[in-house]
């Protein structure tokens, strides 16, 4: 179900509310005083949809349906009720998606940032803010480059489909769980959209 589709920003005016909406994405959770924070939600918007003219976002509540196929695809509960999924636009057509979420390492939250072309398939992936004191190579380009081109038809199982890092498996299996949610939640939800519907957003 769509709860909310609201235009956050062009690149030169409305800033006020997109530190307002991103903050309210990401920190939601309580902070953590190991946590190293590599990037904002803002600046990795910015610098993924750079050549964009504005960026969207839509929360998303996933029907009991919708959760269930979801979880059925991923093996695990949904943790949250709602997603926020942010949406790059330009001259009438989608640029691309961004999802910002957090998944359990072996004690604390990582948070990521999962970018999806308009058809859904994975463009980017980034650890935004890493809590563990060990593990932090899952920043490794070389780690993350592996989730590129995947979709919610893919397989995501570290050390099988993702080689995992070493001295971090935990950390990459947290990533590999917190990227394939994020495919899958893409697929229930925003890919059932019309482009109609993505593109009367102002």
């Amino acid at each position: 179900m769509i709860t909310m589709f609201k235009s956050i920003f062009t690149w030169l005016v409305c800033a006020t509310t997109v530190c307002t909406v991103l903050t309210a994405t990401l920190t939601a959770a309580p902070q953590h005083a190991l946590a190293e924070d590599f990037f904002t939600p803002r600046q990795l918007l910015a610098e993924q949809f750079h050549a964009s003219q504005r960026v969207t976002y839509l929360r998303v509540e996933p029907t009991s349906e919708q959760r269930a196929r979801v979880e059925s695809r991923i093996g695990r509960a949904l943790p949250k009720a709602s997603y926020t999924f942010f949406i790059a636009l330009s001259n009438g057509k989608v640029d691309g998606y961004a999802l910002f979420d957090e998944q359990v390492g072996q004690h604390e939250p990582i948070s990521l940032a999962t970018f999806f072309d308009a058809d859904g398939r994975v463009t980017r992936v980034e650890v935004v803010a890493y809590r563990e004191p060990y593990g932090d190579g899952i920043r490794a380009e070389r780690f993350r480059k592996q989730f590129v081109g995947r979709s919610a038809q893919s397989h995501f199982r570290a050390g099988e489909d993702i080689d995992a890092v070493s001295g971090a498996t935990i950390s990459s299996h947290s990533m590999c769980i917190g990227v394939q949610r994020a495919t899958a939640l893409f697929d229930e939800t925003i890919a059932k959209l019309t482009p109609a519907a993505v593109l009367a957003t102002r």
